[in-house]
């Protein structure tokens, strides 16, 4: 990928794109050919700890669904995004490259620095503070980019890399051209410090436009309902009755196949026109969870399940798992460890068996 212009850088969409195709016990069909793909920004999360590991949602769960896809032999995750000539560049495409992803849709920028958000975590929370202006932030699409949406079964984005409009452009037309699912991840990333929204009405409605399935959690769902101008939900429904009032609202005025809600300790929530699905509450103690990149891990789940031509509800159990055993570590991108691939594995062969 090309750094381009550097100055500013409904329903269901399964179907048949595999070149090969093996069938399981159950008959059901999987696609050994998949592609997933994250656009959007890649960067370095810096801890308080002082700590730093390689982030930004969008490459999260590009390397989780690398992760899966890979062990299983069934494709591969791939990036999209772009980072400085400087010291955290070099370290981040190094990374990339121990990953097995390649870097080949990682631009590199002579006039832009390497995005970096220092992250502070309490309560089971994280915070955020995201530089401004960084590589990812003047992203510029190519014949190399063109292909690879071309060939994607799966993509997933966010909302902090269309901070700035030509960014914005390019991974909107980009996530368009996916004939597939395409997720976006709002990711509503307000600084904690100054409190300057890295985000617009106008950026969560047109990627909800383009999207086939729209993921937030609980507060970011009462926030864009807020911003898009939902009818307000009645005063006397309990919370989940709310929510539920709310993904409606949202999977009917954009034609979309789901609404996924991750709530924390607190479970999920996924609805489609016509299912609902319900994940129980998490047993992980607050004092236990590392936040960064359990959401991203649910949706990476979400997508391979669902490529992988598994039911919403597996695919739900799948994702969260994955997300419950990612808040173990302080790193947003763990390696997948045997004990978590045998997990996993056994709730998608019991769909299988």
């Amino acid at each position: 990928m090309t750094n381009g212009n550097d100055e500013q850088m409904g329903q269901d969409p399964l179907r048949a794109t595999a070149i090969l195709v093996c069938n399981v016990g159950s008959g059901r069909e999987i696609d050994v050919t998949t592609q997933i793909t994250g656009i959007g920004e890649i960067l370095m999360d810096v801890f308080e700890s002082g700590s730093a590991t390689v982030g930004g949602a969008p490459f999260n769960v590009a390397f989780q669904a690398h992760q899966l896809l890979s062990a299983s032999g069934r494709g591969r995750g791939d990036m999209v995004s772009a980072v400085g000539e400087d010291d955290w560049g070099r370290h981040i495409l190094a990374a990339v490259k121990d990953a097995s992803i390649s870097t080949e849709y990682i631009a590199v920028s002579a006039k832009h620095p390497t995005g970096i958000a220092t992250v502070f975590v309490g309560e089971g929370e994280a915070g955020f503070e995201i530089l401004p202006d960084a590589a990812w932030d003047f992203l510029g699409g190519d014949a190399a980019t063109e292909a690879l949406a071309k060939k994607t079964n799966a993509v997933a984005f966010g909302s902090l890399a269309q901070r700035l409009p030509t960014s914005g452009k390019m991974i909107r037309e980009f996530v368009a051209k996916v004939d597939g699912h395409r997720l976006f991840d709002v990711n509503l990333r307000q600084n904690t410090t100054d409190k300057k929204k890295n985000y617009s009405a106008e950026v969560v409605d047109e990627s909800c436009k383009v999207s086939t399935i729209v993921k937030t959690n609980e507060v970011e769902l009462e926030e864009i309902s807020e911003m898009l101008g939902f009818a307000a939900t009645d005063a006397a429904l309990g919370t989940e009755d709310r929510l539920w009032g709310h993904m409606e609202q949202l999977l009917k005025r954009y034609g979309l196949y789901a609404v996924a809600v991750t709530r924390g300790g607190k479970g999920a929530m996924l609805m489609t026109e016509g299912e609902r699905v319900r994940l129980e509450d998490s047993k992980l103690k607050k004092d236990e969870i590392h936040p960064v990149g359990a959401g991203d891990a649910f949706s990476a789940g979400l997508l391979y399940s669902l490529t992988q031509g598994l039911p919403l509800s597996t695919s739900a159990r799948l994702a969260d798992k994955l997300a419950s055993w990612v808040t173990r570590y302080e790193s947003s991108t763990p390696k997948l460890t045997e004990e978590i691939k045998r997990e996993l594995r056994a709730i998608e062969e019991g769909e299988a068996g």
